[in-house]
């Protein structure tokens, strides 16, 4: 069995079942595990992001889509030429990974399976459905009790939880996006209290005066497909407002820079890490956990430790 893999978290899902050796081609952004490091490249996103600021990328990306354009590139003539079985493509986001609609030139509808979960519930369930389609539902039905088995057990240390904090995750820098689909819903379980995105609905712009009126008590900045280091390099965009005093997370230093590459951008059994991360950061009493180095860093520390280096 050949599998082309066009988004990350499916390259991931299809490790996890055992899949590994069967996947052929995948998307430039499928960087984990390290074993699908070196498979072939289907897919490429069009745009020299390079050096590129978040309101470049933006302004870029929106510029592509409002000419009907997609952000990727498919080769097309490397798919047939690999003759795949299966392509596990998406629905939920024009902007994070090639989609359906991107192969155009050849007939590949019977062999495409979707894979589109818009909300934490739709992870396993979307889960299951690739390994059914692909002949190992048992493996599918494990990893789906799994995952369910350790969302029970975040909950049950937070689902009571009276007076829960307010939380923004922060999609997007410059501009500000909101962060929708199934991150809400992560921080729903971790204990916290997410105003303006809900569970399923698309991330949006969101202006700073909505920020200021929602009060959070923390922010957790968690741009696209960034990992904490790379998100580093854009912080001074957000640090420029001088109106952030007037929010509570930053007079109290709780702002927090995460991995969102890893543990919030991909829709697959990693966002458990992510909702622990959550879960610990604004409930240690409820809830302890110790993250992974390079997950999560606290904004504040960050610059004293950076005024302190010179």
């Amino acid at each position: 069995m050949k599998i082309i893999s066009l988004l990350p978290a499916a390259t991931e899902i299809l490790c996890d079942l055992g899949l590994a050796d069967n996947i052929i081609g995948v998307s430039e952004e499928c960087n984990y595990p390290d074993i699908v490091k070196d498979k072939k490249i289907i897919s490429r996103i069009r745009l020299d992001l390079e050096d590129k600021t978040n309101l470049e990328i933006d302004n870029a990306i929106s510029n592509l889509i409002n000419q009907g354009i997609s952000p990727y590139i498919i080769d097309e003539d490397l798919i047939e030429e690999l003759n795949p079985d299966f392509i596990i493509s998406q629905e939920t986001c024009a902007v994070c990974a090639a989609s359906k609609s991107d192969i155009k030139k050849i007939n590949v509808d019977n062999k495409i399976v979707d894979y589109s979960p818009l909300t934490l519930d739709d992870i396993p369930e979307s889960i299951l459905n690739i390994s059914d389609k692909l002949g190992v539902k048992e493996k599918g039905l494990e990893i789906k009790k799994k995952f369910l088995f350790e969302i029970n057990e975040i909950a049950s240390k937070t689902k009571n939880i009276i007076d829960r904090p307010r939380v923004f995750a922060m999609e997007w820098i410059d501009p500000i996006y909101i962060a929708g689909h199934w991150v809400p819903d992560m921080i729903n379980i971790a204990g916290g209290k997410e105003l303006y995105g809900k569970g399923g609905e698309k991330s949006k712009k969101l202006n700073f005066n909505k920020i200021i009126d929602y009060s959070p008590n923390y922010i957790f900045v968690m741009p696209c497909g960034y990992s904490v280091e790379k998100t580093l390099n854009e912080i001074d965009n957000l640090l420029s407002n001088k109106d952030l005093n007037k929010i509570p997370a930053f007079n109290s230093g709780n702002v927090y820079i995460v991995d969102a590459d890893s543990y919030y951008t991909r829709p697959g059994p990693r966002v458990i890490e992510g909702i622990k991360i959550i879960a610990r950061t604004i409930n240690p009493l409820n809830y302890q956990y110790e993250p992974k180095p390079d997950s999560i860093i606290n904004l504040q520390n960050f610059i004293h430790f950076e005024s302190f280096a010179g």
